[in-house]
């Protein structure tokens, strides 16, 4: 180990992993092996049904745990994440939460750690399906929304892709690509609240945990930061992307072929 790694603070890069996004694990992969940083590593928590996709994972060299399989999603979720969370505070400087379906730049790290912010996202580009079947590009961002302080505004995308660079102040981030170090790992554990008593209609409803992640910072007077020189890539819809610049018409990029 060079001195200057050593110097380097020490970041975990990892999320929660499961077979049903096999179809980008190729991307994600080579994602991780582009990332031009030095003092990291890489750890994935994989809840699928059989350990079939966590053998898979491990030939790449990446570290996996293989846990339980929960049939609500949301435990599976945050059963992982918090693993995550204990081990980045006992062993690390920094926790990266990558998903699995997104691709950053390279440099991603180097990009957030050169903020000094307690909680910093890249921009993450998703399309946003409305019930009348009309869709959107956003960004995962938003601000409060003053006359529903339960909900958020997301982000235009097209308007975030016209600014290069930037730091701003959000309300709201996705965990899709977001780092946090060890102040706001202390005072947040990862958390979902289960709605189902709440809801008239008996329906499952969840408050996911990148809501009540982004509210726990709020309590805890933590400030989330969007670095608009992060964009990244986000694999969804089974193996389609949109490219962060196809936002006019919602164009869609095909996969890249899955690294064997």
């Amino acid at each position: 180990m060079t001195l200057k790694k050593f110097m380097e603070p020490k970041v975990l890069v990892g999320c929660t992993v499961a077979d049903i996004k096999r179809y980008c694990l190729g991307n994600y992969i080579q994602g991780l092996k582009r990332l031009t940083y030095k003092n990291f590593d890489v750890l994935l928590i994989d809840n699928s049904k059989t350990d079939k996709y966590a053998k898979e994972i491990a030939k790449f060299g990446y570290n996996v745990i293989k846990t339980k399989h929960h049939e609500n999603i949301a435990d599976s979720i945050i059963e992982g994440m918090n693993m995550l969370r204990d081990i980045a505070l006992k062993d690390y400087d920094y926790f990266l939460c990558l998903e699995q379906d997104v691709v950053p730049p390279p440099n991603v790290i180097e990009l957030m750690l050169e903020t000094k912010k307690d909680i910093v996202t890249g921009v993450v580009p998703h399309l946003l399906i409305k019930t009348d079947g009309s869709s959107r590009n956003i960004a995962l961002l938003g601000i409060e929304d003053k006359q529903n302080p339960d909900k958020y505004k997301y982000f235009d995308l097209e308007s975030v892709m016209q600014n290069k660079e930037g730091l701003v102040k959000v309300d709201y981030s996705a965990m899709t690509c977001l780092m946090m170090n060890k102040n706001a790992l202390k005072k947040i554990k990862f958390r979902y609240e289960n709605l189902k008593n709440k809801d008239k209609t008996g329906t499952q409803n969840f408050v996911w945990h990148d809501i009540c992640f982004s509210k726990d910072a709020k309590k805890n007077k933590l400030e989330i930061y969007a670095n608009l020189a992060i964009k990244c890539q986000h694999y969804f819809f089974n193996g389609w992307c949109l490219a962060l610049g196809d936002t006019k018409g919602g164009e869609f990029i095909k996969k890249e072929k899955l690294d064997n």
